[in-house]
Order: structure tokens, then sequence, then C-alpha cells
């Protein structure tokens, strides 16, 4: 704590330094491939001859590891309190250095830092601007997690048959003029084709740049009455991530863009993308790599009320807690056309991305230590991203119009919770989710990665759930 002008203020500073390691360890050889273990992500103490130990009944060869050292300041300091027009104007910044240190990749130096100035007219009513500069550096998992070939939800290979693609939009991907002319490539049985996970040594941190103007309020007139809006803006660039593997088997055959058509490893012999192994390929690669730029912008609410019944009837609050999305843009590489997934789900945009969400409950607290709940969970409805008009996303799973799955409605769900405190010791509970037992949507399992439900987790997959429970604290 320092004394300034305006009040006392807190300045912070540290050093830390911490070790990431990550063992891989192989077991046995088994077939065309190797079988390995990876375990955790482990923080332990390297020792100088490079070997790792756990615990005193064995010792285990180091793989790879990271390390990260960091220095931090931080200072909180009021500059103006208990004014006319000014209860308080305060200012906040942090200043971060870090040195991450890898095995068998160059080391990373980054600066990192924030600023924030929040101005308080009065009690009620408090605005906030904030700026942040951010780095997420890549974990040992994604850098030296074992590659692997598997199966992946994929329509089809368009220059199998029935082929698709063009001579030239093929011969782009891989596949040779004679393969194309006797229509031999295998296609991927069940909708899925192959593809290559697991670490990219090559991985770089990612950047972000990130701004927020808020505004908190409790006005006096409405007592009981809070809340707050934000708006957010998110960039950040070189995320990590994988390319979508229908943008990189379209982009290659229709662009012959080589960053697209370096992750279409055909089998030489077949020229097919049904690969079961690393050296023999038939994959499209999946590794995470750095990808060009993502930004997510939009308004975050949260209201909540509070209000006293008649005496001998408790009282009633009501929260609201909501989001709408603006834009959530990715940029495959820098240069590449920009493609907006807010409003859109699919294949490309992989998971729904409603414009609007919100949980709102409701909750009567009765003067017989008895709390009753109803929420209700909303969901806005979204639309295919293959069935926009947007240059990326256009036909980019199906190849046309997909009617059977071209939109998402909005869903609604309400829950119900009552809770009873018997005594200090013992709190009973019962309620229902999902009352009126509502569906989720069937998604076609070409959007929907294979092993999985045929629809987002996002909705109540399990129909209406009833519920009883107790706590007992002795």
């Amino acid at each position: 704590m320092v004394d300034l002008l305006g009040g006392s203020g807190c300045f912070a500073l540290e050093v830390a330094c911490h070790e990431q390691i990550a063992l891989v360890v192989e077991l046995a050889s088994l077939g065309q491939g190797d079988l390995y273990l990876g375990l955790a992500v482990l923080e332990v103490q390297l020792e100088r001859d490079h070997r790792v130990g756990l615990g005193s009944r064995f010792v285990l060869p180091l793989i790879e590891f990271t390390s990260v050292g960091e220095e931090f300041a931080e200072l909180r300091a009021p500059l103006v309190q208990d004014k006319p027009f000014a209860k308080e104007l305060l200012f906040d910044t942090g200043f971060r250095h870090s040195d991450y240190s890898y095995a068998t990749s160059p080391s990373t130096i980054a600066n990192t830092y924030k600023f924030e100035v929040q101005y308080a007219p009065i009690d009620d009513y408090r605005m906030r601007v904030s700026y942040d500069k951010a780095i997420r550096a890549p974990s040992a998992v994604e850098l030296y997690n074992p590659q692997l070939v598997g199966t992946f939800s994929f329509p089809a290979d368009p220059c199998a048959p029935p082929i698709t693609y063009s001579l030239v939009q093929c011969e782009r991907t891989g596949v040779t003029a004679a393969q194309y002319a006797n229509g031999s490539i295998p296609q991927g049985t069940g909708n899925q084709l192959s593809e290559l996970t697991g670490g990219n040594p090559n991985l770089k941190p990612e950047t972000a740049e990130t701004y927020t103007v808020g505004f908190n309020f409790a006005p006096r007139q409405i007592p009981h009455f809070t809340g707050s809006i934000d708006y957010f803006h998110i960039s950040v660039k070189g995320l990590i991530n994988t390319l979508a593997a229908n943008v990189i088997l379209a982009d290659c055959a229709n662009t012959g863009n080589p960053l697209y058509c370096s992750q279409i490893v055909r089998q030489s012999n077949t020229g097919g993308l049904t690969g079961n192994n690393v050296a023999g390929g038939g994959y499209i690669v999946q590794t995470d790599v750095n990808i060009g730029a993502v930004l997510e912008s939009g308004i975050d609410v949260q209201l909540a009320y509070h209000y006293d019944l008649p005496p001998g009837f408790g009282s009633l609050s009501a929260e609201l807690n909501g989001s709408y999305l603006q834009h959530f843009e990715t940029t495959p590489y820098v240069g590449a056309h920009t493609y907006d997934c807010a409003g859109l789900f699919g294949e490309t945009c992989q998971t729904i991305n409603p414009r609007w969400h919100h949980i709102f409950r409701t909750t009567w607290q009765t003067p017989w230590n008895v709390t009753a709940s109803a929420t209700w969970r909303f969901i806005g409805g979204v639309s295919q991203d293959n069935n926009s008009g947007d240059t990326t996303l256009h036909f980019s799973t199906f190849g046309n119009y997909d009617l059977f799955n071209p939109t998402i409605p909005s869903f609604s769900y309400l829950d119900l919770e009552a809770t009873w405190q018997v005594n200090r010791i013992l709190q009973l509970r019962a309620g229902a989710n999902n009352v009126l037992d509502k569906d989720p949507p069937i998604i076609n399992n070409a959007i929907i990665a294979g092993g999985g439900a045929n629809t987002y987790d996002a909705y109540d997959q399990f129909g209406r759930q009833l519920f009883v429970a107790f706590t007992a604290k002795f």
C-alpha cells in the first residue's frame, strides 16, 4: 500500500519461474504403428542428467519439456476520490515479462500489459474502459503430443466416386490423371475420412488485443436493482487451432494455394484419403497450426432485482445473464478471406454461435426456510454455414444447398427447483430440468464429429430430468 493524492493505492511486484514437462514413453511396437503412452503434463523437477524421477520406483527418459520465467508488476491507483461529480477516478495497470524455453524449439520472449480506467461520478454509476495485450504460449501437449492417423467426420472425398471435382481440381489435391480417369480412388465409408492429429513443435504463441467498455449501475431511484452492460472486442492473431478440413480441400482444389494443398497427403498407390498410418499417407492434416486471426465482439448483460413481498410472504429475486454476439470472424491465414460465424453453425464454424443467448432465473425466498426457483434457458436460432453466401462458407460442406439442416430454431428450456433447509444439519432439494421435455435438434452426422450424438452439447440431450438430493452437515 502507498499513499497517493487520491487515496491509498496498491503496488505489487513478483518474479516467478515455472517448469512444465511433457513425457511421451514408447511402450511397444504393434504392427505398422507404435503404441505410445502420453503421460499428463507434470510439474516436476528437471534433474541435471535430463531424466525425470517419479517417486523412488522408476526413472523415465525425458522426451520434451517447456519452461517459463516471468516477472510482473501491477499498480492500482485512485486518482480522485470523494469530489463533486467524481466519487472515484481509478487507474489500474500491469506489466509482465515472460521468457518461454523449449527443448527443441527457439525460445520466445513476450511483454504483455494492461490499462484500465474506472470513473464513478456518484455511488450509483460506474464506467470502465480497459485495454489488454496478452499472449498464450502453446502447451507441452499442443507442441509434443504424438502424431496419429485416425478417422473423422467428413461428407466425402470429391475426387473419389461419385466424383464431383474436375481433373484440374483433383490434381491440385494430389490426384494423378490416371487415378482420376479410372475412378479407382477409394471413397470414405460412413461419412468418414482420415486425419492426422497430434502435436506441432513449430507452434508460436497466440497474441491478443482486447478492449472493453463497461457500465455498472445501481440507481437509488429503483431500490435493489443492479446491473452491468459490457462491450467486448477480442482480436487474436496466430490463434492455435486447426484449419477446417473442408476449407483445406475446397481452397486447395479451387486456388491451388500451397498452404492448403500441403495439408492434403494422399496415399501414393490409391490416391485415397483413407489411410491408417503416417508413413502410408492418405489423410488431411488436422494438427494445430497458427491460423491467421480471430475476432470476437459483442455485448454482455447482467441484471438483478430483489423485491420484498408483504410481511409473511418473503421476497422475490430475478437475475438475467445474457450475451449478444456481434462478430465471430476467422481469417485462416494472412491475406485470406475473412468469414464471420456469428449466427451460424456447421462443419466450418464447428459449433453453434447464436446471436443471443441468456439464462433468466426467478427465486421466491419464503419465510419458512424454503426457496423455489424457475429458470429460463434460451439459445437463439442459427443458420448452417454451408448455405451462407459468404465466399469461404458457401457450399463448403455439401457442395450444394443443404435442405436437411438449413437452420436450427431458437430453443427455450424451463427448469424448476425447490430447496428446504430443514435444520442446521439437513437440506433437501428437488426439481426438474427441461420440464417441457424438449428434444434436441437432429444434426447430419457429416456436420457433427463422428462418435458423438447427432446434436450439439449446448442443447439438452436427455429430455426431462427429475432429481432429489440432500445435504447433511455434521
